[in-house]
């Protein structure tokens, strides 16, 4: 049995180094093994409504095949039953997919007749823990807008519009999320009157940027985080993200919703934008354009026009030089509405 320190992973298998000397065991492979497969393997089918590290994990792809070794037998080099390079290969693919560094030894395949040193034993179990301690993170993804809707309406009050992005089954949706995967908005508005208000909210639309969904919390350039992600979607809307607007503007707002279909089946997710502008007119106000006595103060005509797009886009894992695959949802936004 190894005799090494011991390599803990949350939620999976601790692992034990090798040193020069020690005998080694069935499980001083399978444990590996262990956590590999579960790492590449079907995502774990976890209830949505809370995010905990250690039982999220699984990314729904296919492995070299690496087989359980037996107490007793042989460690091969590339066998159908326990080959040490095809265990090699999957944390090779798995570094490449997360920007993990290969460590020493682990990334020359290991031939027949050769011998396996304690420190690529023991640097294949680092670099094991290396690829679950960063799971989530993606070395990149390529992101795409999946569909869009406008409003060229005038309008003062609030405006709304959802969202679905819809995966093949529960297995695809949850293995997205854990391999980095994200889906989310951006929002325009141009065109139109030269206004303050338009002005307005067509920077507070830029500084908000890219908001996206991940799988324990969100993200965008600015704005307030609710500090939910995936894992912690139920089937009623929560507020995900708000931002504000500034200046005389400050009490304008665009907020981000989202629910899904099944807290133990997800397969929709859906995502509500609301566009909401409260901001005071009449009596007090400057108007729309900011300025006091230029006859724009009264009731009325303080609006929004111009065109206002919605863009309802996915982040999907960049899974090239890995040989891993993930498929993005469907996205489908539904018309912008209000007054």
């Amino acid at each position: 049995m190894a005799s090494g320190s011991s390599y803990t992973v949350s939620g999976g298998t601790t692992m034990t180094g090798v040193v020069s000397g020690d005998v080694i065991d069935d499980a001083d492979f399978n444990n590996m093994r262990t956590n590999v497969n579960a790492l590449m393997g079907t995502a774990q089918d976890v209830t949505l409504g809370t995010y905990t590290a250690a039982s999220t994990y699984g990314w729904g792809q296919g492995g070299a095949g690496v087989n359980a070794a037996s107490a007793g037998g042989l460690v091969y080099a590339d066998n159908a039953t326990g080959g040490f390079k095809r265990l090699q290969d999957d944390v090779q693919a798995m570094c490449a997919f997360l920007g993990v560094s290969v460590r020493t030894g682990v990334g020359s395949d290991v031939a027949d007749g050769g011998s396996i040193t304690a420190a690529t034993w023991t640097n294949t179990m680092l670099n094991i823990q290396d690829c679950w301690n960063a799971r989530f993170s993606v070395a990149s993804d390529t992101g795409a807008t999946g569909d869009s809707s406008t409003f060229t309406s005038t309008w003062n009050t609030s405006l709304s519009a959802e969202a679905t992005f819809t995966f093949a089954n529960e297995g695809a949706c949850r293995g997205y999320f854990n391999g980095g995967g994200k889906v989310g908005f951006t929002s325009t508005r141009a065109s139109g009157s030269s206004t303050t208000q338009n002005t307005n909210w067509t920077d507070t639309l830029s500084a908000l940027g890219n908001y996206q969904l991940k799988h324990d919390t969100s993200y965008a350039a600015s704005g307030t985080n609710s500090g939910l992600g995936f894992y912690e979607l139920t089937t009623s809307y929560q507020t995900l993200w708000t931002k504000f607007g500034s200046g005389s503007y400050a009490s304008n707002f665009f907020r981000v919703e989202g629910k899904i279909n099944s807290t133990t089946n997800p397969t929709v997710i859906t995502l509500k934008a609301t566009w909401s502008d409260p901001h005071a007119e009449g009596a007090g106000s400057l108007g729309p354009d900011g300025q006091a006595g230029t006859g724009d103060e009264a009731f009325g005509n303080d609006f929004i026009d111009g065109t206002l797009t919605l863009n309802g886009n996915t982040f999907t894992p960049d899974a090239s030089g890995s040989g891993f695959s993930f498929s993005a949802p469907t996205v489908s936004c539904g018309s912008i509405s209000g007054t």
